[in-house]
């Protein structure tokens, strides 16, 4: 009997990817002989990679619950009660009533009293679980949540030590990865639709390339690209995030996004960040009106230093941020109007004023990244008209911002490039197993099956 599923060409696809795979971690894993047992466990277990090849689906691991917060009661007895609050109920009255003990009841009560996200309301819908302990037969609470919008939940959970986590938890969904190629002959974002990319899509990946390098109409003709992404179920609320982006080849822009110790964000293939290579645009299409140094200042009508730039724009024209840094200061200073600082280092800092209003959730300590819209132009504080007033300051010291040189992210350090090297791999083998499958599949018609079993 003469069975198949693959054919010669889908065969040598798998094994190319497979060695590839084994080449990448004996590249990564090198010098094995000096590691001892208990390095080589860990490296073992972080780069597990059994996993690769049952499935391309791979859990968001945005969405997973860390593993503190998963519970440990596997093999203890569960039960699940799910209340409704009622009037004249309280948190304690309701533990109480489902046989929490009392010291658990006052841990919960104090636990949620610091959150914000829980309001014990009439109407609430609270779902406890309980554990039945062994030896006791006592009940003790591993969980309390509450369904928030957005696919969120509040969730007190027990932990090993016996006290209990707060937390906002979102739930976790699988995402599946898609991919698309083709070739863009005048507009990326149409061109790219046109083989089956999603406009919202699209137009991201193409954001995503244009902060590497301008793309025109000229550069990117009869270039081809390819596009890794991973789409969500509707009921997650989550928009298709893009894995992997390419366009052309000899030289290619490949760009892949990676969870780096400093957070998420998008790498060429070396390693290095995707900021443009030039100066960022703070305000698009912007006028500089007034420069750097001695002017005669247009409130005051005598002649003072301008310790910064200024860019004349239409009010609500968005502002960006000229390189990754945290927010130092953020609200209303005297003169300069709605004020927004950025720390790059320990001797740049960078500011921004007379701003209409700035970008919802900032506040002191946020992370941002070079480019990322920080506010909006406005006309605060003393001002003649909307335009933004930029500043860089090197120890204290205001400096020319055209001249001045911003610090941008170094490359990725050895572990993590190492990890990120692996993280490419795990992706092109997931693409590439369901390529196979997809192929092998559509090749299974009755005539093919038929045709086996002879």
């Amino acid at each position: 009997m003469k069975t198949y599923f693959f054919t010669n060409q889908q065969k040598d696809y798998l094994f190319f990817t497979i060695a590839l795979l084994l080449f990448t971690s004996l590249f990564v894993l090198s010098d094995p002989a000096n590691a001892s047992a208990t390095s080589t466990a860990s490296l073992e277990k972080r780069y597990d990679l059994s996993y690769l090849m049952n499935g391309w689906e791979q859990k968001n691991p945005k969405n997973a619950h860390p593993k503190e917060l998963v519970p440990t009661f596997a093999n203890d007895k569960l039960i699940t009660k799910k209340i409704t609050v009622k009037r004249g109920d309280t948190l304690y009255g309701v533990l109480k009533k489902a046989g929490v003990p009392l010291r658990q009841q006052r841990q919960i009560v104090a636990t949620t009293l610091k959150h914000k996200p829980f309001r014990f309301d009439v109407g609430l819908a609270l779902t406890l679980t309980l554990r039945v302990v062994p030896k006791t037969k006592k009940k003790e609470l591993v969980l309390l949540s509450v369904q928030l919008k957005n696919n969120r939940s509040f969730a007190v959970r027990l932990q090993p030590n016996g006290t209990y986590k707060a937390a906002v938890e979102r739930a976790q969904y699988k995402g599946k990865l898609q991919y698309v190629v083709g070739v863009i002959k005048n507009s990326f974002v149409k061109d790219a639709q046109y083989f089956g990319l999603p406009a919202s899509v699209a137009a991201e990946a193409h954001k995503l390339l244009a902060k590497r390098k301008k793309l025109t109409r000229k550069n990117i003709a009869n270039k081809d690209f390819e596009v890794i992404y991973e789409v969500y179920p509707k009921a997650a609320g989550l928009a298709p995030h893009i894995k992997y982006v390419r366009l052309g080849k000899d030289p290619a822009m490949q760009l892949f996004y990676y969870e780096a110790q400093s957070g998420g964000s998008y790498f060429d293939a070396k390693g290095n960040t995707t900021v443009s290579r030039g100066k960022i645009e703070l305000v698009k299409n912007a006028r500089i009106s007034s420069k750097f140094g001695y002017r005669r200042h247009p409130i005051l009508k005598r002649r003072m230093f301008h310790s910064g730039v200024d860019y004349a724009a239409p009010r609500g024209t968005p502002i960006h941020a000229a390189a990754d840094g945290t927010v130092d200061f953020i609200g209303r200073k005297g003169g300069y109007g709605n004020h927004l600082s950025l720390r790059h280092d320990k001797s740049t800092q960078t500011s921004y004023s007379h701003m209409r209003r700035f970008k919802k959730g900032l506040k002191r300590g946020s992370k941002v990244k070079a480019g990322d819209i920080i506010g909006y132009v406005g006309n605060t504080g003393r001002s003649t008209g909307s335009h933004l007033h930029f500043e860089v300051r090197k120890n204290g010291k205001a400096v020319n911002p055209l001249t001045a040189k911003l610090p941008r992210p170094s490359k990725l350090g050895k572990v993590e490039l190492a990890q990120f090297k692996l993280s490419q791999v795990r992706l092109f083998l997931q693409v590439a197993q369901q390529r196979v499958m997809t192929e092998t599949l559509a090749s299974l018609t009755p005539e093919a099956i038929a045709k086996a079993a002879l």
